[in-house]
């Protein structure tokens, strides 16, 4: 254990035994306790339920592919679309093993969007199709919008999509989808050891990015704007126009073809708010807990709350909103930004946050 983590569990410790003494625990003490709950009740369990999900999807995917029929097909677009909830809901989490080497497993999961032009030269070509054959691929042919592609295309309308899967497509297909179990699988067993000790108690391990629970504690809170400002700016503003002279790009449309872009979007939403408020109904489990001014946290609910109904005012598609609609779009937009001001502003301030640069700036 480093100077610097010895000393802050010797504080943490101190402060502890100090608190019998007054009326409650110190600020330095509950953010020790939030940024655990954020570690295991959050990160942890949102990555196991995903790699359960994958589990299913890879059993529905194998059981499609041995015998093709249309009941075999939605119940392996069904279990995608499950799959893919916890994953977004989770996507907060740009720390860690999803983004970081060695593993940087977040890129082989979900590089979106998908290259079609790439993949389509695969499944002609005589390259292996196996799983292993998968794992040693760029992220272009690889993950959750493969798998989407495969499962919902590659026509944008409901064709002979069944007729499809058979030979190559869908021995890519099984390839693909174990790969990407694989993955989910790896980032638990990252999650399990070393990163919930090594950002659910920063102070005690003996490793790690961070030296103190408020260094976490600064990490969540940016990734809570990041991902507001990335939703706003990646998964509604980039189809929309706004990088491209107003006019609609719908090849960046996330999960396009299965038709769930903005249940993607409403997804990453609500990991931001489980991350606000905590998961487990404990009151100490999510960030709003340490919020000094009940004034703030009251408004960042409702900005909460407003985001999300503006997102869900969009009308489905987001493909057609895109052309049909782009005034909803813009409105939720608008309320995003809102809720990213308040939490860069207020909510850094409240807490004492060192605000730093999305990684996507730029991009």
């Amino acid at each position: 254990m480093s100077r610097a983590k010895a000393v802050g569990a010797l504080t943490i410790a101190l402060v502890t035994a100090l608190g019998g003494c007054d009326s409650g625990p110190s600020q330095t003490e509950q953010r020790a306790v939030t940024v655990k709950h954020l570690a295991s009740d959050f990160a942890l369990a949102h990555y196991r339920e995903f790699a359960t999900r994958m589990d299913a999807l890879d059993t529905a995917v194998g059981a499609l592919c041995a015998a093709p029929d249309q009941a075999l097909l939605d119940a392996a677009r069904d279990a995608a679309l499950a799959a893919d909830v916890p994953w977004k809901q989770a996507e907060v989490i740009q720390f860690g093993p999803v983004v970081e080497y060695p593993e940087r497993l977040g890129p082989k999961i979900d590089d979106w969007p998908v290259k079609t032009a790439d993949l389509e030269t695969l499944l002609v070509s005589e390259e292996p199709l196996t799983v292993e054959s998968f794992a040693s691929r760029g992220t272009a042919v690889r993950g959750i919008p493969v798998v989407e592609y495969l499962l919902w295309g590659p026509s944008l309308t409901e064709d002979d999509t069944l007729a499809s899967l058979s030979g190559r497509r869908c021995e890519a297909l099984v390839g693909v989808t174990g790969d990407l179990h694989a993955n989910a699988d790896a980032l638990v067993a990252a999650w399990e050891s070393p990163w919930v000790d090594w950002a659910g108690a920063p102070s005690l391990a003996d490793e790690g990015p961070w030296d103190f629970p408020q260094q976490a504690l600064d990490e969540w809170t940016n990734r809570l704007a990041f991902t507001v400002e990335n939703i706003r700016v990646e998964k509604l503003g980039k189809p929309v126009g706004d990088a491209s002279g107003g006019e609609p790009q719908p090849d960046t449309i996330e999960r396009r073809y299965s038709g769930a872009s903005l249940a993607a979007a409403k997804h990453a939403l609500a990991g931001v708010e489980q991350v606000w408020t905590g998961l487990d109904g404990s009151p100490e489990s999510g960030i709003r807990s340490l919020v000094q001014s009940e004034a703030l946290a009251a408004s960042i609910d409702d900005q909460l709350a407003d985001a999300m109904a503006k997102l869900d005012a969009i009308p489905e598609p987001l493909e057609s909103a895109v052309t049909e609609d782009p005034g909803a779009i813009v409105a939720a937009q608008d309320a995003l930004q809102a809720l990213q001001v308040s939490i860069q502003v207020d909510l850094a301030q409240d807490l004492s946050v060192t605000i730093t640069f999305n990684d996507n700036d730029g991009d």
